[in-house]
């Protein structure tokens, strides 16, 4: 389970909301030069450990299990208000073991005075919203979720924030030229791109849009695209994706669909992984928050047999669950959640329930 500590997770699910704690500066103003004394007195950093239990019934057949699903480390400091620096460090049982940066990264600008900002490095590209208070991922984070080494130029004025970006992918595509030849479109150059926008016409109310060249290049569907980039007939399709969250004091809302723009044309078939994400959340006390949510998706897989032209391990094709968290420590937190899901593979259906324990210092 891919997150990004600190920005998602921490907002219902582990209800830490204590800012990080800022280490005392070891010596004086008059010892270190002025921006060292900045770095001291802007740096913010963080630490998050979720450990999880889990029982399910899938397809007739029962699974459990206890992992560590997040070992996280979050690290920030600024130069000024315009020149900064992040590093995060993320470790996840069965998922991410091998790489742990999960963010390394330089921005500048993006302050009061300077709306206009340039990111550089290792972060989470801006393709995707994925707001929510449950602990398993919502089915669009699934289908676009990336973080990839990347160039990004946008404009942030509050209420409107633009971007775009480039970044040199892992997947080679295919193309048809007009004259009907294929031609293999390599990744050894800087060819990708992503953009996105978001609006908040009112306070309560946010929407946006994102767009990617080539969908193969996110984190978990991508992992068949170099699978399905050397199949017959394959060609590079795109990505997009739109997004609403509304707050009304203690309830929030939020709508998310995502798809690949045009259909993969591989083995005599046609292909448009998609994903739906509906949820609502309510506070109902300082310490509790609870939600529902359903989900929807078509043609999303995590794997594709090239000599049978078939996909497999497939996410649900439906789904719907509940969750409540309890903040039972301004550092600590307990969610529980059962989630339902129809259409698996060999149209399979199951019940997951899963428990978490967060904790944040």
């Amino acid at each position: 389970m891919m997150k990004s500590a600190l920005i998602t997770i921490l907002l219902f699910i582990c209800c830490l909301t204590t800012p990080a704690a800022k280490p005392e500066r070891p010596f004086g103003h008059e010892q270190i030069p002025g921006w060292a004394t900045n770095i001291f007195e802007s740096l913010e950093y963080g630490v998050l450990l979720e450990m999880e239990g889990s029982a399910a019934k899938i397809g007739g057949e029962n699974e459990s299990d206890i992992v560590v699903a997040t070992v996280a480390f979050d690290l920030e400091a600024a130069m000024n208000d315009w020149l900064w620096g992040h590093v995060g460090l993320l470790w996840e049982q069965d998922s991410r073991e091998d790489d742990n940066v999960d963010e390394a990264y330089i921005g500048l600008g993006a302050s009061d005075s300077i709306p206009f900002y340039f990111i550089v490095g290792r972060f989470y590209q801006p393709v995707g919203n994925f707001e929510s208070v449950f602990i398993s991922d919502p089915l669009t984070l699934e289908l676009m979720e990336m973080n990839k080494t990347a160039g990004m130029l946008g404009a942030d004025f509050g209420w409107f924030d633009v971007n775009i970006g480039a970044f040199q992918g892992d997947t080679d595509g295919y193309e048809i030229n007009s004259a009907g030849e294929t031609n293999a479109v390599g990744d050894s150059t800087v060819s990708d791109w992503f953009s996105s926008v978001t609006f908040i016409p009112v306070e309560p109310f946010k929407i946006g849009a994102y767009w990617l060249s080539d969908l193969m290049e996110t984190y978990n569907y991508g992992q068949v695209g170099e699978t399905l980039s050397v199949s017959p007939g394959y060609e590079t399709v795109g990505g997009a994706g739109i997004f609403a969250n509304l707050y009304l004091g203690r309830f929030s809302f939020g709508a998310e669909y995502a798809s690949a723009v045009e259909d993969y044309l591989l083995g005599g078939g046609r292909y448009r992984p998609a994903a739906f994400h509906l949820e609502g959340a309510v506070q109902v006390h300082d310490k509790v928050a609870v939600g529902l949510k359903y989900e929807t998706s078509d043609d999303l897989y995590a794997a594709y047999d090239r000599s049978l032209f078939k996909f497999g391990d497939k996410f649900p094709g439906q789904a719907y669950g509940a969750v409540i968290a309890y903040d039972f420590h301004e550092n600590a937190a307990f969610a529980a959640e059962y989630m339902h899901l129809d259409e698996l593979d060999d149209d399979a259906r199951g019940d997951v329930f899963t428990v978490q324990l967060g904790l944040f210092f």
